[in-house]
């Protein structure tokens, strides 16, 4: 509950009526001077990250933070940036919410973690996929935040 009250403090004033961001346990990686974050054996990059990071959070376990309104169904559309990476699961729930849809989605889980996380996805009315469809999830890497296990912001 203490990563949730962190995030909210740290964000701008309109975002705490927003739903609350969806938080994932995922590992820091160095491939070569490029840092990753994998998240359940799928890999995404972490662009900017390099410059203010101590080096002992390197292949430590870390937080990842995201809005679910900055999650999209690849399969619909990319995010209005370059900057995007994609994560594979699956639908679990659906509702829908006025000229969007909400998804309740299980992360594809490569090693094993149990239960596997799950993340919500605010997308458009566009996005068919139904509970038990797989998914492909866009994920915005301009919003992705990155946090210490302990909390502290990276």
């Amino acid at each position: 509950m203490a990563h949730n009250t962190l995030l909210i403090r740290e964000a701008d004033p309109g975002s705490s009526a927003q739903q609350p961001p969806n938080l994932i346990a995922a590992v820091l990686i160095d491939q070569g001077g490029r840092l990753i974050l994998d998240v359940c054996g799928q890999q995404m990059p972490v662009p900017g990250l390099r410059r203010r990071l101590d080096p002992q959070h390197v292949t430590q376990r870390v937080l990842v933070a995201i809005r679910p309104e900055h999650l999209y169904d690849a399969s619909v559309g990319l995010p209005p940036t370059a900057t995007a990476s994609v994560l594979h699961g699956t639908v679990r729930g659906v509702q829908v919410d006025g000229a969007d849809r909400l998804l309740d989605v299980e992360v594809a889980d490569a090693t094993g973690w149990q239960p596997a996380p799950r993340l919500a996805a605010r997308v458009d009315l566009r996005c068919t996929a139904e509970a038990g469809d797989p998914v492909m999830l866009a994920v915005d890497l301009r919003h992705l935040r990155v946090f210490a296990a302990t909390g502290d912001p990276l």
